[in-house]
């Protein structure tokens, strides 16, 4: 089997290997800034309401509520769209026992930031 070779002397199926294992690793790491910029946008625009259709909607809360049922609840009611993101930054925040003592209804919008969300809760 005679082998073309380029002007170095070495083997041109070399390059092309290279060139696959480069591929290999770069092309993943393209596809996961594009999933993470993607996911960063979509957290931020529902954190601070950058983009947010302007439905409102009262619910009423019982005291002792667990943290995660309240960002369920507003997720179905359509005022958060990532109850995990909300209840990290409800703790991040401490104003989980805010939330969690708090019994009556409350008027929200989609389109409040979590902090506009959290200060209704008073």
């Amino acid at each position: 089997m005679n082998r073309q070779k380029n002007i170095s002397g070495t083997d041109l199926s070399c390059g092309a290997r290279r060139i696959r294992r480069v591929a290999a690793q770069v092309v993943p790491l393209i596809f996961l800034s594009f999933f993470l910029g993607a996911f960063t946008v979509a957290v931020a625009n529902d954190m601070y309401a950058f983009i947010k259709p302007d439905t409102a909607s009262s619910i009423t809360f019982e005291a002792d509520t667990p943290l995660l049922s309240v960002a369920k609840t507003l997720e179905n009611e359509g005022i958060i769209n990532n109850p995990v993101i909300f209840s990290l930054y409800v703790k991040t925040k401490g104003a989980e026992p805010r939330l969690r003592r708090f019994s009556g209804e409350v008027r929200l919008s989609a389109s409040m930031s979590y902090r506009e969300i959290i200060a209704s809760f008073s």
